[in-house]
C-alpha cells in the first residue's frame, strides 16, 4: 500500500458527515493521527512508529477494527433517530444515499490491516530513506517486526465464548450484530444501509442497540449497559400461578395491548426479583428491554422516559426491593410516576416493583391511634400507593413440601444422582442450619451440591 492511498483513507475518515460522531473518538484520532503522519510529505520515521505503537496499544484493548462498527452503531445521529421516530421506511432517499457511501469509507477502513500499514511505512521508507537507517533494519524497530491487532472474525469467536451459557439475551444481541457485520462486510452500500435501518428498527439505536439490560446512573444521570442475568423461567420452580399473571401480561403489553404496571409482594427469597430478570430472558427477540432503577432514582424518572420513549422498543422499569419508610415523602414522586402528572408515562414503558411490604409504607400502630382530623385521610393516602399498580401479585413462602419440590427439580435439572430420600434429608437439614424455606435457599443448597460434587471430581 503506497502513500496516495494511504493518504486517501485518511481524506475519507474526515470526509464523514452522517457517522462523523465517530471522528471524535480517542481510538479514531489515534488512528487517523497514523494514516495523516504515513501520508505526510514530511515523512518523520520516529513520530510514525510511536503514532503506531500508541494506536496498536489502544486497538489491542479495544479490539479494533471491530470497535469501529460497534463505535458506528452507538453513534447518535440523524440516520439513527430518524429510523428510532419514524421507522426505516420515512427515512430520506439522500439521507440513504450519504449513509451508504460512508458504510463503504467505513468497511475500507476496517479492512485495513496492521501489514498494510506496515508495508506504507517500508513504502515510505524506501522512497525518502530514514535517519541512521540502520537503526531501522533489525528487530525490534523494522516495520514488518511491529506488532499486529486481532482481526474481525477472531473477535467474533471471542464474542460468542464470552456470552454466558444460557444468557439468550446476549446470545440474541450477538447473533443480530453477527447478522448486521456480514451485511457490512459484504453487501452493496443500498444493502448496508437496510441492514443497518432494519437492526435500528428492531434492536434499537445507541447504546439500547448495544445492551439487553441497563441500569440509570443517578450520579451521572446516564444509563449504562449491563449484562443481564441468564436467569430462565424454567429454572423457577413452584410459582407456574405468579408467572402465568406476569407472563400474561408481559405478553399483552408486547402486542401493544393494554398492560398494567406490577408489583410483586412477597418474603425475600420467594423468586419476586428473579422472575422479573428472566423476562428479559425470554422476550428479548419480541423488543424487551429492562431498565433497573433504586427508589431513590424516582425523582429522575421525566429524564429516564424522555430517552426510552424515542426508542421503538418495549421497556420495563425494574425497582427492586420497593418500600418506604413513614417519614419518607417520595412516594409521593411515585404516585406520580405511576399515574402521571403533566408528562405521562409513554406507551412502550412499564413498571414492575418487588416489595417486601403489601402497602409499600411503612405504617406503625401509634399512627393508627393518634387522635388527628385527618388521620384516616393521612393514612388512606399512603395505602393508596400500591392501588396504583393495577397488579399486585403474592409470592407466598412454600411449605416443607413445596420446598423440597424445588429442591428435587432444580438437582434435576443439574443432573444430580443423590437418591430422593437422601436428597429430602440433606435439604431439610440444610433448611435448619442456613435460611428458611424458599426458592433461594433451595438453589443455594443444590450449587452447595453441584460444587461438592465437582471438587469430589477434581479430586
Amino acid at each position: 500500500m503506497n502513500r496516495t492511498k494511504i493518504t486517501r483513507l485518511s481524506l475519507l475518515f474526515d470526509g464523514m458527515v452522517v457517522f462523523r460522531g465517530i471522528i471524535g473518538d480517542p481510538v479514531a484520532v489515534s488512528f487517523q493521527k497514523l494514516l495523516q503522519g504515513i501520508g505526510s510529505r514530511e515523512f518523520d520515521l520516529m513520530a510514525i512508529y510511536k503514532d503506531y505503537h500508541h494506536f496498536c496499544s489502544l486497538a489491542t484493548q479495544v479490539h479494533w477494527p471491530d470497535y469501529l462498527w460497534e463505535r458506528m452503531l452507538q453513534d447518535d445521529n440523524e440516520l439513527a433517530r430518524q429510523t428510532a421516530q419514524q421507522g426505516k421506511d420515512r427515512v430520506p432517499a439522500g439521507l440513504r444515499r450519504l449513509a451508504g457511501r460512508e458504510l463503504l469509507y467505513l468497511r475500507e477502513l476496517a479492512g485495513l490491516k496492521a501489514e498494510d500499514i506496515k508495508d506504507a511505512v517500508k513504502a515510505r521508507c524506501a522512497e525518502q530513506g530514514a535517519e541512521e537507517p540502520g537503526l531501522w533494519l533489525e528487530e525490534p524497530l523494522s516495520p514488518e517486526s511491529w506488532p499486529g491487532w486481532l482481526s474481525l472474525p477472531d473477535m467474533d469467536r471471542e464474542k460468542e465464548t464470552y456470552a454466558k451459557e444460557g444468557n439468550q439475551a446476549e446470545l440474541y444481541l450477538l447473533a443480530s450484530q453477527k447478522r448486521l457485520k456480514q451485511s457490512l462486510l459484504q453487501g452493496r452500500s443500498e444493502e448496508m444501509v437496510e441492514a443497518l435501518l432494519a437492526y435500528y428498527q428492531t434492536m434499537g439505536t445507541g447504546l439500547f442497540g448495544r445492551c439487553m439490560a441497563l441500569k440509570w446512573r443517578s450520579r451521572t444521570e446516564r444509563l449504562e449497559g449491563v449484562h443481564p442475568e441468564p436467569m430462565r423461567i424454567s429454572k423457577l420452580i413452584n410459582q407456574e400461578r405468579e408467572q402465568g399473571i406476569i407472563l400474561q401480561n408481559t405478553e399483552f403489553f408486547l402486542k401493544g395491548l393494554p398492560a398494567n404496571n406490577v408489583i410483586l409482594y412477597g418474603n425475600r427469597g420467594t423468586g419476586k426479583s428473579s422472575l422479573v430478570k428472566a423476562l428479559v430472558q425470554e422476550y428479548s427477540e419480541q423488543g424487551l428491554r429492562l431498565v433497573e432503577l433504586s427508589k431513590t432514582d424516582l425523582h429522575d424518572y421525566p429524564k429516564i422516559i424522555r430517552l426510552l420513549a424515542k426508542q421503538p422498543l418495549k421497556f420495563i422499569l425494574f425497582i427492586d426491593d420497593l418500600s418506604f419508610e413513614d417519614t419518607e415523602s417520595d412516594y409521593k414522586n411515585l404516585k406520580t410516576l405511576l399515574e402521571g402528572g403533566l408528562e405521562g408515562k409513554p406507551q412502550n414503558v412499564l413498571i414492575y416493583a418487588t416489595s417486601n411490604r403489601r402497602h409499600l409504607i411503612r405504617e406503625t400502630f401509634g399512627e393508627r391511634q393518634v387522635e388527628e382530623v385527618h388521620r384516616r385521610d393521612n393514612m388512606e393516602e399512603k395505602l393508596s400507593l400500591s392501588d396504583r399498580f393495577g397488579i399486585t401479585v403474592t409470592f407466598p413462602t412454600p411449605d416443607q413440601e413445596g420446598y423440597l419440590k424445588i429442591v428435587e427439580e432444580l438437582a434435576t435439572q443439574e443432573g444430580l444422582t443423590l437418591p430422593k430420600e437422601e436428597l429430602r434429608q440433606q435439604a431439610l437439614r440444610w433448611v435448619m442450619n442456613h435460611n428458611a424455606r424458599s426458592g433461594r435457599t433451595a438453589r443455594q443448597f443444590v450449587d452447595f451440591l453441584v460444587a461438592r460434587e465437582g471438587l469430589a471430581a477434581q479430586q
